[in-house]
């Protein structure tokens, strides 16, 4: 396998730069123990682990060069913006967060979100959260930030802004997009008991501008659990 030549490969290099003893042999040594690192850590790890349960031999490809996303510590949101916002928990389907104090409330309906609500005076702007079955643990198991910025903004137009962070224990990716209908969003992907969790926030363009404070303190301050 590739992994154990890679340890043979250091094996031979280390004897060979301990025989020569010089400068520049030492500093191509530390370059090539960098290099192959991964793959040594690797396979300290079960045959199991790695590849999901199978038993046949195998030979893993080890990204050397990959660093994984990085994801923001932030703490939820919990401002009350003078009383825009209250605290909210729904216990039964197990989330939380600040939802707007005077805005209508929408049950769900089946196969197209959770909970909706809307602004009683623009009633264009809402903020809807809706749940689907998923199988992972975390919504990095979608594939990287950028890709799966990708793959959305084929239906919901032109990407402004996105960051991977975490929050309360929760990896969270935020996307902003600016739709062709002349709508703009904020949308909000995490995953948490086997469920992909959305929670997006949209308004026209129009009102987006006096909106937007309080669509990204109610989007900061979703969590997929009570």
């Amino acid at each position: 396998c590739c992994i154990i030549y890679s340890r043979r490969i250091l094996t031979t290099l280390t004897i060979v730069m301990l025989t020569k003893k010089n400068h520049s042999g030492s500093s191509l040594m530390r370059r090539l123990v960098f290099l192959l690192a991964p793959a040594l850590a690797l396979q300290s790890l079960p045959r199991r682990s790695v590849v999901g349960g199978a038993t046949a031999s195998f030979c893993v490809a080890v990204p050397l060069f990959r660093q994984p996303a990085l994801a923001e510590d932030i703490d939820p949101v919990t401002t009350r913006m003078g009383g825009l916002l209250e605290k909210y928990a729904d216990v039964g389907r197990g989330f939380r967060l600040m939802k707007p104090t005077t805005w209508n409330q929408f049950e769900g309906e089946a196969g197209a979100y959770d909970v909706r609500f809307t602004d009683l005076v623009d009633v264009a702007a809402s903020i809807t959260i809706s749940t689907s079955t998923y199988g992972g643990t975390s919504v990095d198991g979608l594939g990287e930030l950028d890709a799966v910025a990708t793959k959305l903004s084929k239906s919901r137009g032109e990407l402004l802004n996105k960051r991977a962070r975490t929050s309360d224990g929760v990896v969270f990716y935020d996307y902003e997009f600016e739709a062709p209908n002349n709508f703009h969003e904020l949308l909000s992907l995490s995953v948490a008991r086997n469920k992909l969790w959305q929670i997006s926030a949209k308004a026209p363009d129009k009102i987006w501008g006096k909106r937007e404070p309080l669509f990204k303190n109610v989007v900061g301050s979703f969590v997929p659990k009570v």
